[in-house]
């Protein structure tokens, strides 16, 4: 068994595992783990401007691999920036391993400095948090921690590595993770629910971010083709199904559309893969909710989601994509095998997604000024192609437009960026250059509003720094939007601290960051602008567009948030 220092072992850890890449920012604590690091030229460390971009770029990572984001940060304050996006992984199932410096063990409880017990505040937003005080378990300590990220409803762990035990010498054969198997679903509950939605009249899919973590796009498409059964997917489940598919309805809540909150409504029989029903999907309203009387079928791998914001008639704590597949063969034993294409309830739902296409066009059509979102967001799909990934931050505008297929199409599994329901202010836009990371030779671009972009401005640098070619749509309406909504609306107008009356210049601070910044007012200039960024992108240079957008509000956010005296 071979013989190294403690923080030698982290880093063959890392490479056992499959780790390339790690995100943090150095201190004095981890000084033995950068070391290894310099010495390993198979994995490349991404320094960050502030740590609380390592874990947002980790939690993207996450999300456009299936596999953990790793973070690697100094004791105290380097920890405690983390929390945020730590939370927001741990919200949103995604899969992070957090290595944090810590006081020495030697001076533990003397007031040594940047001494506080990060494991503790660690421990309610994440899977497993630990204070490593053996060096001599460390190696079994980081297969438990790459295990639990990755096994059951993935989520983040966390490490606490006292810098004095980083230079002891241990034994060391590390040997990575088991990788978790599939929970298999129960036959009887199988053979109950493929009953159901055999018979089902208007049988409906609901697919969120459990299926899109399982993988189990062609199990989806397999299964609604055979039931004939639309599919609605959460924010979270955007790209397990591609837009472009017959089946594929539209959004949930916010996110969705008048056809999909009818189909909700109207369904008598839901499956639902892997969806959570939160707060932004239903709000817990009646008409934007699974119908009372219909038959809920939940499938999640987490028992403690069934049931947990509507009653499950039949839950099975499964594998979203091996109940997928199972459903289906149960089906064909039922001899279900329905003409999809030529059902009239598919036909229906084509003119009605088509005529909400036709509504779309016409406003991309428009020569609004100031800008609508969606000639933006119709123009970036153009400029930047169907290979795309696009990321969607937080907001009224950059949110909740692209955050729905009405607008924004996507192309193939993993190709979205978005929060999870803790809907954490600049995570995706933070995140966005890791999508050049994972994909160097795909495009990127994300949707940012003025207010989020302004919680994310040390990214720019660091994107320049590693030439991580991406664009940043900054839809600036010179106001924190959905808040301003609440103060239009219930405070009847009584605007406090939600509107800017002096913004930077975006595109300034973007030059002066190494990125390529424009400032766009003229409907035509839209595209133009996007096609220079596209170029730009192309030789390396991340690029801001701050475009000036009116206070535009969706039909659909209107009716579920009672938005007053919106306009579209």
């Amino acid at each position: 068994m071979a013989t190294m220092t403690a923080a030698q072992a982290v880093v063959a850890a890392l490479r056992a595992e499959g780790v390339r890449n790690v995100f943090g920012l150095p201190g004095g604590h981890i000084i033995g783990v950068l070391d290894a690091l310099y010495h390993a030229n198979d994995i490349a460390f991404i320094r960050v401007r502030h740590e609380h971009a390592a874990a947002y770029m980790a939690f993207a990572y996450a999300q456009l691999t299936g596999e953990p984001g790793v973070v690697l940060v100094t004791a105290g304050a380097g920890a405690t920036n983390l929390v945020t996006g730590v939370a927001e992984a741990f919200v949103g199932a995604q899969p992070m391993v957090v290595l944090a410096g810590r006081a020495p063990s030697a001076s533990v409880h003397r007031g040594e400095s940047q001494e506080v017990a990060t494991e503790r505040i660690f421990a309610p937003i994440t899977k497993f948090a630990v204070r490593v005080d053996r060096m001599e378990a460390l190696p079994d300590l980081l297969v438990q921690a790459f295990l639990i990220a990755r096994s059951g409803r993935p989520g983040p762990v966390y490490l606490d590595l006292p810098a004095d035990l980083l230079g002891r010498e241990i034994a060391c054969d590390y040997r990575p993770a088991p990788r978790p198997g599939r929970v298999r679903p129960d036959p009887a509950d199988i053979a109950e629910a493929a009953r159901w939605l055999a018979g089902a009249e208007r049988p409906l899919i609901v697919a969120g971010g459990g299926a899109l973590a399982s993988g189990a796009g062609a199990e989806l498409v397999a299964l609604a083709e055979r039931l004939a059964a639309p599919v609605l997917v959460s924010l979270t489940g955007r790209s397990v199904l591609d837009d472009d598919h017959p089946l594929a309805a539209g959004g949930l809540g916010t996110h969705g559309s008048p056809v999909s909150q009818v189909l909700l409504n109207e369904a008598d029989v839901i499956l639902n893969l892997g969806c959570r029903f939160e707060s932004m999907a239903t709000n817990w309203r009646p008409e934007f909710s699974p119908a009372p009387d219909a038959r809920h079928i939940q499938v999640n791998i987490d028992p403690a989601e069934i049931g947990r914001s509507f009653q499950a008639h039949l839950g099975l704590v499964a594998d979203v994509k091996a109940t997928a597949q199972a459903l289906d063969e149960a089906l064909a034993r039922l001899g279900v095998a329905r003409d999809w294409r030529r059902e009239p309830r598919t036909t229906a739902l084509r003119a009605e997604l088509d005529a909400l296409e036709t509504q779309a066009r016409a406003i991309a059509a428009r020569d609004d000024k100031p800008l609508h979102s969606v000639q933006i967001i119709r123009a970036a799909q153009e400029a930047f192609g169907r290979e795309a990934i696009y990321g969607v931050d937080i907001g009224c505008l950059a949110e909740q437009l692209p955050g729905s297929p009405t607008f924004l199409k996507l192309h193939g599994a993993r190709t979205m960026l978005a929060p999870s329901s803790l809907y954490g202010m600049s995570n995706a836009a933070a995140g966005l250059p890791v999508a050049r990371i994972v994909h160097p030779d795909r495009p990127a671009v994300g949707f940012v509003g003025d207010g989020s972009f302004q919680m994310m401005l040390d990214v720019l640098p660091a994107a320049a720094e590693y030439k991580l070619g991406v664009t940043w749509c900054v839809l600036n309406d010179d106001a924190l939007g959905s808040i301003w909504d609440m103060q239009n609306g219930r405070m009847e107008g009584r605007f406090i601290g939600t509107e800017y009356s002096f913004q930077p210049d975006f595109a300034a601070l973007a030059r002066a960051c190494g990125c390529h910044g424009e400032r766009v007012v003229e409907p035509a200039d839209i595209l133009p602008a996007l096609m220079r960024a596209r170029e730009a992108n192309a030789a390396g240079r991340p690029a801001v567009i701050d475009f000036a957008v009116a206070r535009v509000r969706a039909p659909q956010t209107v009716k579920f948030f009672g938005i007053v005296n919106a306009r579209f």
